[in-house]
């Protein structure tokens, strides 16, 4: 058994962000080790995720405003979680300096998923790459499917991402494009695993789900606000399928249609919906995969035009599926047929999963030497 310090965004009010936190903590404590959290929670990032932001304009806030309760709710519901269900230490920090001053007595240090390596969020702490511990420093350091979001830095960030890596023992990362980038600033091998809600075997996020009240079949809608999906296809595939439609984000355009919304669910009960949807449509790649992992029939919104996309993020959704040979599930703009929407065969996606489940778990044993 290994005591382990995690670093990742494990605070953001984001579906992912948190799930992929919950997910590796979980996996590596299913492998006999005591985990803790290391509570970074920058000020930025706390900005970031308030109820009311800076920018809104006034319609969208007198809407959130109409939608407070739900919204407060949501708020709420993942203050718990971060703070009661992830493995935390007791002490919250702001940023890397704070953890420079922490005498922290890890056998090792696991830098987890999502965009910790984007030198670009708005929420980046060098800490993420273990900038805050001493040179002497005998832990082991290793990687567990950091993004870097991108692929393309400047200059100068490239030379502080090569700095920042040398102290690490083993490297991986979530996309084949960032374990591109390291190969030109690392000779040390860049492995490509999956991301941690992947690596946790179905049977637990069972465990783990909360499910929803709706009786009838339902298409749960989730998008992330930097979309690339068609709205109207909403409408079509509530015809053409006959369910029920289940949004779980608050779209002023939305609020009027007859649909479910599901504006204050909790992490859990994310899960919940996803496991019991008849059909899910998302541009979000957690989304997608929950998707696969529960089996369920989907279809992912990515941008027609891949080259002229501003702010994409479609790759990692794009990788995946073409990973899992489900790239046909992928949709930019042709309304598809009914017995497509439903004809998913899983069969071999569900072989491919549990390759890339077992060669992701061959590298986290080996990082950590269990």
């Amino acid at each position: 058994m290994k005591k382990i310090g995690h670093l990742t965004f494990h605070a953001s009010h984001n579906y992912g962000s948190v799930l992929q936190a919950y997910a590796l903590t979980k996996q590596l404590q299913l492998m006999g080790n005591e985990v803790e959290t290391i509570n970074l929670r920058p000020d930025s990032q706390k900005d970031a995720y308030t109820i009311f932001k800076k920018y809104d304009g006034t319609v969208r806030r007198l809407f959130k405003i109409l939608i407070y309760p739900a919204l407060k709710k949501r708020f709420l519901n993942f203050e718990r979680f971060i703070n009661k269900v992830l493995p935390t230490t007791q002490k919250e920090y702001k940023a890397t300096e704070e953890l420079r001053n922490e005498n922290f007595n890890y056998d090792a240090y696991v830098c987890g998923g999502d965009q910790i390596w984007n030198p670009c969020c708005q929420d980046f702490e060098t800490a993420y790459y273990l900038q805050f511990l001493g040179e002497d420093n005998k832990a082991i350091k290793c990687s567990y499917s950091p993004s870097f979001g991108k692929a393309k830095f400047d200059d100068e960030t490239k030379a502080n991402i090569k700095n920042w890596i040398k102290g690490f023992d083993k490297i991986s990362v979530r996309e084949q494009s960032g374990a591109e980038l390291l190969g030109g600033l690392t000779d040390k091998k860049v492995n490509v695993v999956c991301d941690p809600v992947v690596l946790l075997e179905r049977k637990y996020w069972d465990e783990f789900a909360i499910a929803p009240k709706y009786k009838k079949p339902y298409i749960l809608v989730y998008f992330l606000e930097n979309n690339h999906g068609s709205r109207d296809l909403i409408d079509y595939l509530h015809k053409t399928l006959g369910y029920e439609v289940v949004l779980l984000n608050e779209y002023i355009r939305d609020f009027v249609k007859p649909y479910h919304k599901k504006y204050s669910a909790s992490p859990e009960e994310f899960v919940g919906l996803f496991k019991n949807a008849s059909f899910i449509y998302t541009n979000s790649f957690h989304g997608t995969a929950f998707a696969t992992i529960f089996n369920k029939p989907f279809i992912t919104a990515i941008a027609k035009d891949q080259e002229n996309a501003q702010n994409n993020n479609d790759s990692r959704k794009i990788d995946y599926l073409k990973n899992l040979g489900l790239q046909d599930r992928l949709y930019t703009d042709s309304l598809p047929e009914k017995d497509f929407l439903t004809g998913v065969n899983f069969e071999n996606a569900n072989q491919k999963l549990n390759e890339f489940r077992n060669s992701s778990m061959e590298y986290l044993e080996q990082a950590l030497d269990l």
